[in-house]
């Protein structure tokens, strides 16, 4: 039996649209077994499907690696949202990509596996963190993901989850399109010193460059809870941002103690995690 463990993620990261994640240690398993059919168990049924994500990749791997695609029995085990903002897509995928990995003993590298989950996501940001943990940066040359591995600081991160689901289709529809140049300026210098910030831990400076011009100003009229959020974390010097394309929130310090002030006035569901410095990986058992 394989077992195959993937982190969530948290894509754009405020000021990284498209580009940055970090990885949560918010784990869900996903084991492949020998089977006479291929069944799923573990989750929801209208998921157990042909269509499920996990075999979509798992078979997709099985073509490129030109082997015969095996019946398998799926079990996922997880209790991260669906359409959340927790690169819910991507952690099916890169599971995918893993089990078949490790099912035909091939060699397939981070890199390589990163390739695949790119061509079956459309983009990087969040199966790159999946992939290697941490935060990463990525970028995509004549359709090939790059990316840049940064280790973060020791955050504490309270990840707040509304009732309401916001699909990326929906979240890209209120998007702009296009911003001024001083807009764009200011966007370049707010992701440059973000970057740094989490690497070294320096929150003033996080929250100083948590202002985003890209998608925020737009995605927060589709989540109710937003303004209110943001508004408590402001007046508390707490770095915040919309975790994916919403509808959950993310509030990030290293004193944990003001995260669980700020969780004692929430009345939506939140979760403590921490920014998991390892990406998926597999067991045998």
């Amino acid at each position: 039996m394989i077992k195959v463990c993937v982190p969530a993620t948290s894509a754009n990261c405020c000021v990284g649209f498209d580009c940055m994640g970090i990885a949560l240690d918010w784990w869900s398993t996903f084991t492949f077994d020998v089977a006479h059919t291929t069944w799923i168990s573990g989750c929801d049924p209208q998921f157990g499907t042909p269509d499920n994500l996990v075999l979509q990749a798992f078979y997709r791997t099985c073509e490129i690696l030109d082997v015969k695609k095996p019946a398998v029995h799926l079990h996922i085990q997880t209790d991260i949202p669906f359409s959340h903002g927790f690169g819910s897509s991507a952690t099916c995928i890169v599971a995918g990509i893993l089990g078949a990995n490790a099912w035909f003993h091939t060699s397939l590298t981070k890199a390589d596996v990163l390739k695949i989950a790119t061509d079956i996501e459309g983009h990087p940001d969040n199966v790159a963190p999946a992939i290697f943990g941490a935060a990463t940066v990525s970028i995509m040359i004549d359709g090939i993901p790059h990316m840049t591995y940064l280790p973060t600081a020791n955050w504490q991160i309270l990840a707040i989850v509304p009732k309401e689901t916001i699909s990326t289709k929906a979240a890209r529809k209120v998007l702009p399109p296009s911003i001024s140049f001083d807009q764009a300026k200011q966007q370049v210098a707010h992701a440059l010193v973000f970057e740094q910030a989490l690497q070294t831990g320096d929150e003033e400076a996080l929250f100083l460059s948590c202002v985003d011009y890209l998608h925020e100003p737009y995605r927060k009229d589709l989540i109710p809870e937003y303004e209110g959020i943001h508004a408590y974390c402001q007046a508390h010097d707490l770095s915040m941002w919309i975790s994916g394309s919403g509808s959950s929130m993310l509030a990030i310090s290293k004193d944990k103690k003001k995260l669980d002030d700020l969780a004692s006035t929430l009345v939506v569901p939140w979760h403590h995690v921490q920014i998991s410095q390892k990406g998926a990986y597999i067991e045998y058992e």
